[in-house]
């Protein structure tokens, strides 16, 4: 800036010129960078089950299956089956430093299980991130979503989109509330009419799928 630009922008004796003021506001009020995931170059590996098998949230049926990745041992904890994690997805076998394939853009993604030892032969990159340690994808779910998108030639990921909420840290935060006990087994009740009526309602409250053929009998009940 010029001495002429300024005199002119000045504004009382000793105040910054008003160009200088407004880029020094907007400089404050802007957000800095979010930090990347580091890529765990050397870092020391889970002791045991060392790879993580993960859904990367990709809804294109050609990446509809499972990725493997190396767990760091300060993941180990927290990167349990059913968490949120962030990998880096799309890199290539050229790109491999000490043994780690790095590289690839982010992306979020299932923890799906974990294991020993992995089927592909070459090198692994890490997990970037445990987005929350807080198991949101039980095996019930994902056995469930997998037979709707194969029932409806559909992607996982599409599915489990709509089948698992958006994450709120706001309510992880808050502690969970304690399991309710089991309910009491009901009266048999006008059930007792039935040969089977009891041990199905016994069934019931067991917790078990119970299923049967009701066919109903006569009566005001």
């Amino acid at each position: 800036m010029s001495s002429e630009n300024g005199e002119r922008g000045g504004g009382a004796e000793g105040a910054p010129p008003e160009q200088l003021a407004l880029i020094r506001e907007s400089v404050r009020q802007a957000k800095g960078p979010k930090a990347k995931p580091r890529t765990w170059r050397g870092a020391a590996l889970a002791g045991r089950l060392p790879v993580a098998r993960v859904l990367v949230d990709k809804g294109v049926l050609h990446l509809d299956r499972y990725f493997d990745y190396a767990v760091p041992e300060e993941l180990d904890a927290d990167a349990q089956p059913g968490v949120r994690v962030r990998v880096r997805f799309g890199a290539g076998r050229h790109r491999v430093r000490d043994g780690r394939r790095e590289g690839g853009g982010l992306i979020d993604g299932f923890l799906v299980e974990r294991l020993a030892e992995s089927d592909y032969s070459g090198p692994l990159a890490a997990l970037a991130q445990v987005v929350s340690p807080e198991p949101v994808l039980s095996e019930e779910l994902l056995g469930l979503a997998r037979a709707v998108a194969d029932r409806y030639a559909g992607s996982l990921a599409d599915v489990l989109q709509l089948a698992v909420p958006p994450r709120s840290a706001r309510a992880e935060q808050k502690p969970s509330p304690a399991p309710l006990p089991p309910p009491e087994v009901p009266e048999v009740g006008s059930w007792g009419r039935y040969e089977r009526g009891a041990g199905f309602l016994e069934a019931l409250a067991a917790g078990g799928a119970a299923r049967a053929v009701w066919n109903a009998l006569p009566g005001p009940e």
